[in-house]
């Protein structure tokens, strides 16, 4: 059997293939709707978290941040955000 050997040029074209870019945006999206859900009652009327496109040396994709105080402050007492990863799973 041969050695491996790493193609980028072809890692990059299939992670920014549409199929792959639309999974990623879906999952990302996942796991802002489950931060926002777990959001206490706080009074404000904005999305407490947000997703940002990042890109990357090979390939582009989706990062998932806090957006408010609020959002900040229920990551660093609950872990609101870190949580909601799991919600990416399914």
């Amino acid at each position: 059997m041969g050695r491996f050997k790493a193609d980028r040029a072809g890692y990059a074209a299939l992670m920014n293939s549409a199929p792959v870019q639309s999974m990623v945006e879906r999952k990302a999206q996942a796991v802002k709707a489950a931060a926002d859900a777990a959001l206490s009652e706080g009074g404000y009327d904005f999305e407490g978290h947000e997703v940002k496109d990042f890109d990357g040396v090979l390939a582009r994709g989706r990062v998932v941040r806090t957006k408010t105080d609020q959002a900040r402050y229920s990551e660093a007492k609950r872990k609101t955000l870190s949580r909601a990863l799991d919600s990416a799973r399914g």
